[in-house]
């Protein structure tokens, strides 16, 4: 059984990062080598100056925790910050590689127990969830080992414990949730819709209890011998800090007291605990993983045909053929609880955001600091860059624009290559939608920074046009990425965006982008220019580069569209 089970992990995972497909494409083929070798120096390059930068903010924090003697506040904050992400993310993650991946006929009749099925998809998820940790926690463990006095040996090896079985916890919790919620979600017609609901729902409950846990502070007018007690001790905020996820607790003083027999016994309740939620997780996946995925989660078959008869007798007959186009991308993609829950986790996690800080508004030392910033020179022209920026950043984050033939797959790209259109429409059609269902994602996030901000209507008006304007042209480059480089061999949807390079390098395009902007806008309020200069420079360099995105796709477009493979 052992051996089975290793050889369906292995499987799962060549399949996964396309192993042997990369290796008779570009090895033994030898075709568009020089791709190949450009993806893997820029993911190195990239993961390095990420690591980097991760590393000095560590050192940077480092140096002020110890002013207070808190140095393992490190420690605790960086892998609170990755279970916490892990733990939000994972549910949407869960239930594709789950429930959604085109290989599940094909498992499912083998003579293979559920669990086993599902253990080598957690082992999967569990390979994606490392590349992450090792971008940005070992640096900080690194950082953290170099300026802390520590054993080399015990320190190292419980580091690595800790790295490897830092994310059982998170995902394996997410996976009980998503467990229970596809079995109870089979129970009902419209599986689809209510998966989809569930998921977000999921996701806002773990937040919402992350909030609950973090703003259980003190009684007012205890604050001060709160504190005092606190710091009276070594190390003590850690508690405080990681009361959010307790497994963050003990990873922390696993690491920070290695070779110590407190280091030895917290490495131990945290690999317990983790084995523990690991066992529960298989021991409900065996019973009730396959009703869920037999009650209509199988890896989902083409709808485009029932979708396409519609819209051939109703939709085409109405609407131009760009508006068609863009609202049969709409509906497949919303028809897709994979697509859906990846490409729109992103935008739950900005308005949770905005009303923490309208929570802590209510405070009156908060409502004080917010009185002041609302008094600062230029504010309203900094509140309208911000309204541009927080567009551009859900664009660039939600892998909607850089992946939308990329969704299609072999199974359905074959039908738009067919129709009456030219690259350029099906381009533009693509990125229409696209940009549609950012900005009804921006909404409710927009509006409760609005309530938070108080933007007047000039200003709110000029950010979300510079908004939309950014996030449109962001749309019309990622589309035209993806038209270039489709990804179109994936067994499971959820691989098409979150394992498609592609939304890599738009999110590392759109953090490039805005950091340059930024910067450029920090400068020119430096040197005394006022805040509508910055605006009309910003607009025009977001002009420059949507004119720009156009004109390549007009020229461009028939031509990329042409090599496409069926």
């Amino acid at each position: 059984m052992k051996g089975r089970l290793l050889s369906l992990i292995l499987a799962q995972l060549n399949m996964n990062f396309a192993i042997s497909h990369s290796r008779y494409y570009y090895l033994e083929k030898r075709q568009r080598l020089w791709e190949g070798i450009l993806i893997v120096v820029s993911i190195i390059m990239t993961a390095l100056v990420l690591s980097f930068g991760v590393y000095k903010l560590a050192c940077a924090f480092y140096s002020q925790a110890a002013i207070i003697n808190q140095e393992a506040l490190t420690l605790t904050t960086g892998i609170l910050a990755a279970q916490f992400l892990m733990l939000i993310l994972g549910v949407a993650l869960v239930i594709a590689v789950f429930y959604f991946s085109n290989d599940l006929p094909v498992l499912i009749p083998l003579p293979l127990r559920p669990w086993e099925v599902l253990a080598s998809k957690f082992a999967v998820i569990l390979c994606n969830e490392y590349l992450g940790l090792l971008v940005f926690i070992t640096p900080i463990f690194v950082a953290y080992g170099m300026r802390a006095d520590v054993s080399l040996i015990s320190y190292a090896l419980s580091a690595i414990i800790v790295f490897l079985t830092l994310p059982v916890i998170p995902i394996a919790i997410a996976s009980i949730l998503s467990v229970i919620l596809m079995r109870v979600v089979g129970f009902t017609k419209r599986k689809d819709i209510l998966t989809i609901i569930g998921g977000f729902l999921l996701t806002g409950l773990i937040i919402g209890v992350q909030l609950y846990l973090q703003t259980k502070l003190p009684a007012r007018g205890d604050e001060q011998e709160f504190i005092m007690q606190m710091l009276s001790q070594a190390n003590s905020l850690v508690a405080v800090m990681g009361r959010q996820f307790p497994p963050s607790i003990w990873a922390t003083w696993a690491v920070s007291e290695a070779g110590t027999s407190m280091g030895l016994l917290s490495l131990c309740l945290f690999l317990g605990v983790g084995a523990v939620s690991f066992g529960l997780f298989l021991a409900l996946g065996d019973r009730f993983f396959y009703q869920g995925v037999l009650s209509g989660f199988e890896a989902p078959t083409s709808r485009r045909g029932a979708l396409v008869d519609k819209q051939g007798r109703h939709g085409f007959s109405k609407r131009t053929p760009l508006l068609s186009l863009a609202v049969t991308e709409m509906k497949l993609f919303s028809r897709t609880p994979v697509f859906v829950l990846n490409g729109f986790i992103g935008f739950l996690m900005f308005p949770v955001m905005f009303v923490v800080l309208l929570v802590m508004g209510n405070d009156p030392q908060m409502a004080g600091l917010w009185d002041s910033l609302a008094t600062m020179p230029e504010f309203h022209s900094i509140g309208a860059l911000l309204v541009a920026a927080y567009f551009f950043m859900l664009t660039a984050f939600s892998g909607i624009p850089f992946s939308p033939f990329s969704r299609e797959g072999k199974a359905n790209i074959w039908f738009l290559r067919s129709q009456p259109i030219s690259g350029h429409a099906a381009a533009m059609g693509k990125a229409l939608a696209a940009e549609i269902m950012i900005v009804a994602g921006a909404i409710p996030g927009l509006a409760v920074f609005e309530y938070i901000a108080r933007l007047p209507i000039a200003s709110l008006i000029i950010g979300v046009s510079l908004g939309i304007a950014s996030s449109c042209a962001l749309c019309i480059w990622g589309v035209l990425l993806d038209m270039a480089r489709p990804m179109l061999d994936w067994t499971d949807q959820q691989r098409a965006i979150k394992s498609n390079l592609n939304t890599v390098i738009g999110m590392l395009i759109g953090m490039v982008a805005l950091f340059l902007i930024g910067y450029l806008v920090y400068v020119l309020f430096r040197r005394g220019y006022s805040g509508l200069v910055a605006q009309v420079i910003s607009g025009a360099i977001i002009a420059l580069i949507l004119g720009s995105g156009l004109r390549v796709l007009r020229v461009a477009g028939d031509k990329l569209w042409s090599r496409v493979e069926l």
